[in-house]
């Protein structure tokens, strides 16, 4: 029963340390890995073709 308790230990130690990290590098990290908002590109102008009457 011990050895299973340890195992669980080492792994919850593990998956702890492996989150603050995530945690750390999304919420400290500038600037963000996507910076596709910053970009926003110009609609192009709705241009109307005169119809041609024959």
């Amino acid at each position: 029963m011990k050895k299973t308790e340890k195992i669980n230990d080492t792994v919850l130690k593990a998956v702890e340390k492996i989150a603050r990290h995530e945690v750390e590098k999304n919420y400290f990290d500038w600037p963000p890995d996507c910076m596709g908002f910053f970009h926003q590109p110009k609609r192009p102008k709705n241009v109307k073709k005169e119809s041609s009457s024959l």
